[in-house]
């Protein structure tokens, strides 16, 4: 894994948000997969250099998602993720500093339709510089963690 391979994220693809209301069963994410995922790496690495990294939650490790991943490793690979590793997925600061922004909106939403409008328009705040800059952090991420052997990490 080299350092331009995650340079190589684009502005326009990310600023889309998703809402998905309720609970994402193996078959809703390979569908999120193929269909918003999947066009996205086509564009960005044509060449089949893209990574993709997930954790291991019980969605992501169902046979359906495997399946889906070997049936395309010509076009993109699948980072292997040991269970109780370290979650360093660059969301998880963006989810951090999304649920800071909506709590400090006032009044609260009291729907869930305003709900999602305040977090699709606090998504949309978020600097795209803040995104890059977490995507440029990823192999420091990931050359943190070998250094401290797996033990946590600042990150």
């Amino acid at each position: 894994m080299t350092t331009p391979n995650w340079e190589r994220s684009h502005a326009e693809y990310c600023d889309e948000t998703g809402i998905y209301r309720g609970h994402i069963t193996a078959k809703d994410y390979v569908s999120i997969l193929a269909d918003q995922v999947h066009p996205i790496v086509q564009t960005l690495f044509p060449n089949g250099d893209g990574v993709f990294q997930d954790d291991k939650t019980p969605v992501h490790t169902a046979h359906i998602v495997h399946d889906w991943f070997f049936g395309h490793e010509d076009e993109l690979r699948h980072l292997p993720w040991p269970p109780q590793s370290p979650d360093l997925n660059i969301i998880e600061p963006l989810w951090s500093t999304l649920e800071r922004k909506v709590r400090k909106v006032y009044p609260p939403p009291s729907l869930l339709s305003e709900l999602t409008t305040v977090l699709q328009e606090e998504w949309h705040k978020i600097p795209l510089e803040n995104i890059q800059k977490l995507h440029l952090s990823i192999p420091k991420r990931l050359q943190a963690v070998l250094n401290a052997n797996g033990f946590p990490t600042p990150y």
